[in-house]
């Protein structure tokens, strides 16, 4: 199929597609979002968003056509919320105006390709991570397994942010054919500065210690990821060796608070600087290529965006053994993968690539994660998608 060629509606009308997100805030299923609105500019973009939603932000970022509160539509299991906005979405797709629905995170991959399937409308599922899984209790685990055995056969695609995750769902029985790898649009430099001089803007900008070898975390600082082991991880190196490193952490979060705690009780408050949220991409591009390696503790991942910003950056990672952390690995990244919860190999493991050392061009290929490609890829899923349901209502 060419995919450049537009695609149209019943009666030649631009098709109306619903995208239901369960939070709309700030982060990668955002941004994919984003992509696919971009992607089918032909086609009529609405979205619902859930109740804990920036209704003005989604509005402002995706350009989409309209953007509408579910208010019923909420992150936690609420068993009369949930009925609520499934019975509401139902009506909704019901009506026939819209051609297939796409959905971003979790609950909303639930509920709207539940309303979708009895009402009879394809649903296409943005996957950036999976709801089960190692770093998932026992609860969540088996729910969403059964969920998704149930709904992956009723999904008519599924565009996932990497080969590692698609192979999960693929072992639930979620069709092969249906499950497609596009990666998650994320800000890579375009030029790199040489290391010394992005090393020399960090000592600059942020205080951080000429001289002393550096590690650097960026990301949200939430349960998930872990980071109150980052105090526990220097600690341990500066036992360990002759020449610890500082740490640098970019981001904020609910335990910002609780990882300075956890530095000061360890003696290490000196050794950490913590910068908060950057919203210049090229500062955190500086901040990467400064460090000698990016540090990841995450209990579950799709494919971690920090990771991608670190290959391209040429700067060596290591991480927990999470989703997506091996396929870069594969496509030449610097990096390790250590299995779930082995902060002594982690420490190991930074301690050779400190004495190592970082190369000063990248060797990774991140092709899969150009403008283009992404754009190409969601393009091809959609139209398919649009198409084999347009055959089918005229038949």
């Amino acid at each position: 199929m060419d995919q450049a060629a537009p695609v149209s509606g019943e009666d030649g009308a631009a098709p109306r597609i619903l995208h239901v997100v369960t939070r709309y805030q700030r982060g990668g299923s955002e941004r994919r979002v984003q992509d696919i609105v971009r992607a089918l500019p032909e086609a009529r973009h609405e979205l619902l968003v859930g109740a804990d939603s920036d209704v003005d932000l989604a509005l402002r970022q995706t350009g989409a056509d309209g953007v509408e509160t579910l208010p019923h539509l909420v992150r936690q299991v609420s068993p009369l919320d949930d009925v609520r906005a499934l019975v509401t979405l139902w009506r909704r797709l019901r009506s026939g105006r819209y051609a297939a629905v796409v959905t971003h995170q979790s609950k909303a991959g639930v509920l709207a390709r539940a309303a979708a399937a009895a009402a009879g409308r394809p649903s296409v599922h943005s996957l950036s991570m999976a709801s089960f899984g190692p770093g998932y209790g026992r609860l969540e685990n088996t729910l969403f397994t059964r969920i998704e055995r149930l709904l992956g056969r009723r999904t008519a695609a599924f565009c996932v942010v990497g080969d590692d995750l698609a192979q999960r769902f693929a072992a639930l029985g979620v069709p092969a054919g249906r499950l497609h790898t596009v990666r998650s649009g994320v800000p890579l430099p375009e030029s790199l500065r040489p290391r010394q001089e992005a090393r020399a803007l960090l000592d600059q900008r942020h205080g951080t210690v000429p001289g002393r070898p550096l590690i650097c975390y960026v990301g949200s600082l939430e349960p998930r990821k872990n980071p109150l082991l980052l105090a526990r991880l220097l600690r341990r190196l500066h036992d360990d060796l002759a020449d610890p490193p500082d740490l640098l952490v970019l981001g904020d979060g609910p335990q910002r608070q609780p990882l300075l705690d956890e530095l000061r009780q360890l003696g290490l408050e000196e050794h950490a600087v913590l910068t908060g949220h950057l919203t210049d991409p090229g500062q955190v591009h500086d901040a990467i290529r400064g460090a000698d390696a990016v540090v990841l503790l995450s209990e579950a991942e799709g494919l971690p965006q920090v990771l991608v910003q670190a290959a391209a950056c040429g700067t060596p990672f290591v991480a927990f053994d999470v989703e997506g952390v091996r396929e870069l690995v594969s496509l030449g990244a610097a990096g390790v993968a250590v299995p779930l919860g082995r902060l002594d190999e982690v420490a190991e493991a930074l301690a050779e690539v400190l004495a190592g050392g970082a190369a000063e061009e990248p060797s990774a290929d991140l092709s899969s994660w150009s403008a283009h490609a992404i754009t190409s890829g969601y393009r091809d899923v959609l139209q398919r998608v649009l198409v084999t349901a347009g055959g089918r209502r005229r038949g």
